[in-house]
């Protein structure tokens, strides 16, 4: 058995789904439904993120890979970047919708720097 330590700190984000302090209730029922499947998920995410090597994946490109509707998708990059598992190329491409979408990428594939530059890939 863990110590109860680890426990607590296993049953909170990023380890497990989040929602925003005040937001609607929807949104904590929300987090509590996927509690089940979203370390499953994550871990699939992930894999797609580290398969993708140092051209990382937009969340589009993940959910396509996975067969998952985008908002699964980006609530597990949000807790995978959360526990440093996946950063951010600072590399923008275009998504489905037209609109410029992250780069995602395992930490040693990131840029050294911190700065908030962005570059836009062609889409």
């Amino acid at each position: 058995m863990k110590p109860r330590g680890e426990q607590i700190r296993n049953n909170r984000y990023p380890h497990t789904p989040g929602h925003r302090r005040g937001a609607p209730e929807t949104s904590r029922l929300a987090a509590e439904s996927m509690a089940s499947s979203a370390k499953t998920i994550r871990a699939k995410v992930l894999a797609v993120v580290a398969s993708s090597g140092a051209a990382g994946v937009i969340g589009d490109d993940v959910a396509n890979a996975l067969d998952l509707h985008v908002t699964q998708v980006r609530s597990r990059l949000s807790e995978l970047v959360a526990g440093k598992k996946v950063a951010d190329s600072k590399k923008r491409r275009k998504g489905a919708s037209g609109r410029s979408g992250c780069v995602w990428v395992l930490p040693e594939f990131a840029p050294a720097d911190n700065d908030n530059d962005t570059q836009d890939d062609a889409a």
